[in-house]
């Protein structure tokens, strides 16, 4: 079978590699497709911890073809979805954080790639009518509810969101579905700002042409909002968002900054304003709830390009330039 090999920097090679068996709780699934997240692209940059070679992706749907001993036969053929890391649910990860911070299992190998072995543990079932692109948005969107989980969306609330990629439209979305009323979205991309009224911003800015901070003081009377969301992962915008939250207000990090990036805010302000600034490690426990999520978004026009393994090279090239919003990888197409 072939893969997409991350060699370092931006190199990609196409390699031939032996199809994977299914051990012990193990299953192969057949990848349709596998989407392209910042992380990949930050790895790539150099901006997110990670060692080559390796395969990149870990945003992958398709049917099981072959489980191994003790998992259920009756999975086989049908279309899954996968979490980063199989949880033992046992350890002190697992029983007091999320299951990301499993501490006994291993992390396999990446999407981008024809076939996938995983641990029967990583596995979720994809609900009838949900194809499997969409699908294959539920780990990040799962990454967004990881987050809000841990806070209070309060009814009717005011919200900011900076960064209109796909995790910036899946947050404004997701405020939408837990009662914000009024929901600003700041982007400079024209196409992904226009793309926020769908998934619920009620004010969209440009922050090349429009000052994003008058906006703001506009909506919220000059209060600021209650929760402000940076979904980029670019420290200086974490500083901005903070200066225009409310007092006792969420700063929320939904965006991955660069390992070692320093605090941006005022530490003054945090604590005379009282805000609680929260982040979230990945999924969490909230795989499930993002499939179940899924279908009450819309999403249409969200993926912006699907290309073969071959072309992976390619496409993270034109994914990390900014221009869309998601990007697909196909393994069989």
């Amino acid at each position: 079978m072939k893969v997409a090999t991350w060699r370092g920097g931006t190199e990609i090679t196409i390699d031939e590699v032996p199809m994977p068996k299914a051990g012990p709780s193990e299953l192969v699934m057949k990848v349709l497709s596998s989407g392209i997240c910042g992380t990949d692209i930050h790895k790539t940059q150099g901006l997110f911890p990670a060692t080559p070679p390796d395969i990149l992706g870990h945003e992958f749907v398709g049917p099981v073809i072959e489980v191994g001993e003790g998992v259920d036969e009756s999975l086989i053929g049908k279309v899954i979805g996968c979490t980063l890391n199989p949880a033992c649910g046992e350890c002190q990860g697992c029983l007091t954080w999320s299951a990301m911070h499993c501490e006994r299992n291993k992390r396999y190998s990446g999407g981008f790639a024809e076939y996938v072995l995983v641990d029967h543990r990583q596995a979720h079932i994809v609900p009838d009518g949900l194809d499997h692109e969409t699908a294959s948005m539920a780990e990040p969107l799962a990454c967004v509810i990881s987050t809000f989980n841990m806070i209070d969306v309060e009814e009717g609330c005011d919200a900011l969101v900076v960064g209109g990629g796909l995790l910036g439209l899946l947050t404004v979305g997701l405020l939408k579905l837990r009662g914000a009323k009024n929901i600003i979205l700041s982007e400079p991309n024209a196409e992904r700002l226009a793309m926020g009224e769908q998934f619920g911003a009620n004010y969209l800015n440009d922050p090349t042409k429009d000052d994003l901070a008058e906006l703001v003081n506009k909506v919220t009377g000059g209060y600021g909002v209650k929760i402000g969301a940076e979904a980029v992962g670019v420290p200086a915008l974490v500083g901005n968002v903070s200066k225009m939250i409310r007092p006792r207000g969420n700063l929320v990090l939904v965006g991955v900054s660069p390992q070692g990036s320093a605090l941006p805010v005022d530490l003054y302000d945090l604590h005379y304003k009282e805000i609680t600034m929260s982040g979230a490690f990945g999924a969490g426990d909230a795989f499930g709830e993002a499939l179940e999520t899924l279908p009450k978004l819309n999403l249409e026009g969200v993926v912006s390009g699907r290309f073969p393994l071959e072309e992976t090279s390619k496409a993270l090239e034109i994914s990390a330039k900014g221009g869309g919003v998601k990007y697909m990888i196909a393994p069989h197409d």
